[in-house]
């Protein structure tokens, strides 16, 4: 398996976090007061690090956590 790069590692936990609470993207970004296009760009690519921070929190998880494979 070949090692996911920050970004990739931040999308595929942000897609755990969503399927974990049965959300789909249109739902969460409804909830996160933003559109599902956003949503799959921060699935796809890095989001910033404010938003990485909302997400946490959001999330209830730390920073940290989006990088921990």
């Amino acid at each position: 398996m070949t090692k996911l790069t920050e970004g990739q590692k931040v999308g595929a936990k942000l897609k755990r976090l969503l399927k974990e609470r049965r959300l789909t993207q249109e739902e969460f970004a409804d909830k996160f007061g933003t559109t599902s296009r956003t949503v799959r760009r921060w699935i796809k690519d890095f989001p910033n690090l404010d938003t990485l921070e909302q997400l946490a929190d959001f999330f209830g998880i730390s920073v940290k956590d989006f990088f921990d494979e």
